[in-house]
């Protein structure tokens, strides 16, 4: 418990974590929790659309746990089950299939990794569920009771409806893992994986969402597929490499280190596993599998073979074989110490972050009055410290604070809980365009005037013509452009 802990400072240790679409998920909770007070306006802008999607647990958890810890705080929460339940999760897998309890310590250095930097918040709590799920999984197979077959029903539930890529590697350690071999446990093992299967089918057959995630998974030409030799190339870039120095580069070859060090250490030693052990082999299997059959994105989907790296390297951790004795404890002190130096690294970077290149964006959030419409144009993306684009969804900020509506957001794409009302569309008229916020040069003046009351830009780029807006607040990142009275 103390290492969960220790692991989930990067949680709460800054105000704005750089964490790419952080202050989107903000947002979206901010919008489901306050949906019906008036003083942020939503209800008159959005639908709630939570039958079509099956993305979202993390926000109505968040929107719950900010009945009692406010938006912000209920999101440090929900961060910090990502990384700390990410550790319990695994040793109780670690547990179930009989290894030592002590290698979940090599997941810590992992936690900080490139799907967290861009901030696939629901994604990331899919990954400590589909642990326990596994870890449930084992235990429900090998003595079927009501009490664990109950608990994996709803573990599966709660895994469909957090994010389908965890989902689908879960169906298949599920299906690897199953008694084929004893069919006087097949109906007490099967049970628990009939209510998600009915959503399942009914999801993909009968959503837009579950359509297209359907097509994802199909030979698609127009998808973009990488050569393997590219593939092999850019496996480094889906892992650790957060930071533009090398400190996460050193960071996982240490890890590197410590592995084969306790490979090596753990030669000779007999091996207490379960035999249920080796089906679950076929986890990390599947992970290399995918990463190289998948596609790069479908429509508005990104990253999809692109996350099965960091899942294979934390699956793969029940394969290492922990040394036991004197050496055991030189391997798991080991561990621990590089834990502990990985997040000791993170927190220093993001506080770095937070003091030498946020700015004032609550000074600019204030600049504007509550419940109106802002466009977000972030014309400078980059950090000199983080290797993502943290500022790109900064705009949301204005809505978790003060509600109305903020342009770009995903509303009125098939995947978001959220909607605009038919009539309520920004300009153009219907769903943002793909890449919006990623071009801010290329959204024309008619697309922002007279619409927007407000908007907020970072850099230099937005160059209103006379008679639309004027500034109102300025600071060496952040401006706010007002519109003009008529």
């Amino acid at each position: 418990m103390v290492v969960a802990v220790l692991a989930s400072a990067p949680a709460w240790i800054v105000r704005h974590p750089p964490m790419q679409d952080l202050p989107f998920h903000l947002a979206t909770i901010r919008a489901i929790r306050s949906f019906s007070d008036p003083a942020y306006g939503f209800d008159r802008n959005f639908i709630l659309t939570f039958g079509r999607t099956q993305y979202v647990v993390y926000y109505l958890f968040g929107a719950a746990l900010a009945l009692f810890f406010g938006v912000i705080g209920a999101n440090v929460v929900l961060v910090s089950a990502c990384l700390g339940g990410t550790v319990l999760a695994l040793r109780s897998l670690l547990n179930a299939l009989g290894r030592d309890e002590r290698l979940c310590l090599l997941v810590v250095p992992l936690l900080v990794n490139v799907m967290f930097m861009y901030g696939l918040l629901p994604f990331l709590l899919a990954v400590p569920i589909m642990l326990w799920g596994f870890a449930v999984a084992v235990r429900h197979f090998e003595r079927p009771a009501l009490g664990t077959g109950a608990l994996l029903c709803v573990l599966a539930l709660a895994l469909f409806y957090s994010h389908i890529l965890p989902f689908g590697l879960f169906c298949i350690g599920y299906a690897a893992m199953f008694p084929w071999r004893k069919p006087e446990r097949w109906v007490p093992s099967a049970w628990p994986a009939l209510p998600v299967g009915l959503v399942l089918v009914w999801w993909t057959f009968f959503t837009a969402a579950g359509r297209l995630a359907r097509g994802a998974a199909t030979d698609n030409a127009a998808d973009p597929h990488r050569p393997m030799d590219a593939a092999i190339l850019d496996l480094p870039n889906w892992f650790t490499n957060v930071f533009r120095d090398t400190s996460d580069e050193r960071t996982l070859v240490a890890l590197a280190v410590l592995v084969v060090g306790a490979l090596g250490g753990a030669l000779g030693d007999s091996d207490r596993s379960r035999p249920i052990a080796r089906r679950y082999t076929l986890v990390p299997i599947a992970c290399i599998f995918l990463y190289f059959v998948l596609p790069e994105g479908h429509g508005y989907i990104w990253l999809i073979a692109q996350r099965f790296p960091i899942l294979f390297a934390i699956t793969a951790i029940p394969l290492i074989r922990m040394p036991r004795g004197g050496r055991g404890v030189v391997v798991a002190a080991a561990a621990l110490a590089l834990g502990g130096a990985s997040v000791v690294n993170v927190c220093q970077h993001f506080i770095r972050f937070e003091l030498e290149e946020v700015g004032d964006i609550d000074g600019a959030i204030q600049a504007m009055e509550p419940n109106r419409r802002v466009c977000a144009l972030i014309y400078d993306k980059t950090s000199a410290i983080m290797q993502n684009q943290p500022f790109l969804h900064f705009g949301s900020y204005y809505q978790v604070q003060k509600g109305g509506i903020v342009m770009f957001t995903y509303a009125g794409y098939a995947h978001w809980p959220i909607d605009f009302r038919p009539d309520k569309y920004p300009p153009p008229g219907g769903p943002a365009r793909l890449r919006w916020e990623w071009t801010p040069e290329l959204v024309p003046m008619s697309e922002i005037y007279p619409y927007y009351d407000y908007v907020l830009t970072r850099g230099g780029g937005f160059r209103p013509p006379a008679g639309t807006y004027h500034m109102k607040f300025r600071d060496s990142h952040w401006s706010v452009w007002e519109k003009d009275a008529r």
